[in-house]
């Protein structure tokens, strides 16, 4: 038997999805008619549209560092000592052995006191 409340919920999906496929239509017509609209301008103007730099991607691009060859060795000295230190804290786990357990005389384990 289905509750009402399931039913709601099938509902609400349903729902969800028929807005999204929505949201997809208005996209795709929104394309073609992009796309309709560049295939009736003249070619140079169509040509002149493409040749327009992106403005937006050259500003979010990230800048290549532009470092003398002292400023680059510095730098590379400077990562290999961090990368040397990262090493030698970081203890693999088969080197580590656990402590063997000493029995007190009374018979209970050091180790869990």
């Amino acid at each position: 038997m289905i509750t009402l409340k399931s039913l709601g919920r099938k509902l609400e999906k349903l729902e969800a999805s028929m807005q999204k496929d929505a949201r997809r239509l208005s996209k795709l017509i929104r394309k073609v008619k992009r796309a309709a609209a560049s295939e009736t301008m003249p070619n140079k103007a169509r040509i002149r549209v493409k040749g327009k730099p992106a403005t937006t991607s050259v500003r979010s691009a990230k800048q290549k560092r532009k470092l003398s060859p002292e400023a680059r060795a510095k730098l590379s000295a400077l990562m290999h000592e961090r990368w040397a230190a990262k090493r030698a804290t970081v203890v693999p786990v088969a080197i580590v052995e656990e402590a063997p357990s000493i029995s007190a005389p009374d018979g209970n384990t050091a180790a869990s006191a």
